[in-house]
């Protein structure tokens, strides 16, 4: 899984964790997302004459979970708006060319929800230090990009549906790539499969963690596993840079396009099984249509 949207999963999470009382107020955050940042701060982000102004907010997750807490949020959610491609040279490249690249693959954010709305905090990616002793590159800032916006329900999980519509992606992905003798990938996919299966879905992951909250459904924790080996789609060598002839290519594009989709479904919805059973209803508000707000950074 790219690492940009495994930190945004782990903030939702974890958070609910830490949000619910299910995790000690003292807890370091898990490792394994911010193993590559120098930093992973928290600030205000408001758009002013002369463009985005910042001001502090928390400087590491969770000094921002305890101040989300005393500032009355009971709940973080993940979110994952598709685009209709990005035009380059007259044409339209689709989400998932572009996912192996920071700030590609669709818009994602989390919502903090609390009593007056939800805020909506947006990742900025930077490379810091390239000969950074410990390999930490990336300098990772979370704006507070929008405020009490109104919280739009959702129609309820079904976590199961959703392993079996992956299941289904998976199994006749593998089977294209191993037509086409792609063992690499084919088993990357067939390991994802077995991990839909799994009691113990997370075993030997580099994200582990991510999925081994105690507070996890089992089909939550299976399908964050699950998408961790099937997400092959970044740059230079990964699945996104095969080509094929003219009949064999519509079907990979038709593969790989239901495979995107459905694990940014699965991720989804699997860090959200994290947030309490219900939210009560004087907390929800009906959503207004608007357009999406300018990329941050």
């Amino acid at each position: 899984m790219q690492g940009t949207i495994a930190q945004l999963a782990a903030l939702v999470v974890h958070g609910n964790g830490f949000l619910a009382g299910a995790v000690d107020d003292a807890a370091p955050f898990p490792p394994s997302t911010m193993n590559f940042c120098e930093f992973v701060r928290f600030v205000d982000a408001r758009r002013g004459a002369a463009g985005w102004e910042e001001t502090a907010f928390a400087p590491d997750p969770l000094a921002w979970l305890h101040r989300l807490r005393e500032n009355g949020t009971h709940a973080l959610r993940l979110m994952h708006a598709p685009t209709d491609g990005t035009a380059v040279d007259g044409g339209k490249i689709p989400d998932r060319m572009l996912a192996g690249f920071v700030g590609g693959g669709g818009l994602w954010h989390l919502e903090a929800l609390g009593e007056t709305g939800a805020d909506h905090w947006q990742g900025r990616w930077k490379v810091g230090d390239r000969n950074h002793p410990d390999r930490k590159v990336w300098q990772v800032t979370y704006g507070r990009v929008a405020r009490n916006q109104p919280i739009a329900g959702l129609p309820p999980i079904d976590l199961e549906a959703l392993k079996r519509t992956l299941a289904g992606s998976l199994s006749a992905t593998a089977a294209f790539a191993r037509e086409r003798k792609l063992d690499g990938f084919a088993g990357a996919f067939e390991n994802a499969l077995d991990r839909l299966d799994s009691p113990v879905p997370a075993r030997e992951l580099f994200h582990a963690d991510l999925c081994e909250a105690p507070w996890l459904p089992l089909p939550a924790s299976q399908l964050l596993a699950a998408a961790q080996p099937a997400w092959v789609f970044g740059g230079m060598g990964s699945w996104n840079d095969l080509g094929f002839e003219e009949g064999l290519q519509a079907t990979y594009e038709r593969l790989s396009e239901a495979l995107y989709d459905g694990l940014n479904r699965a991720i989804v919805a699997a860090a959200n099984a994290s947030m309490p059973d219900a939210l009560p209803s004087a907390r929800r508000k009906p959503a207004r249509p608007r357009r999406w707000w300018r990329l941050w950074g």
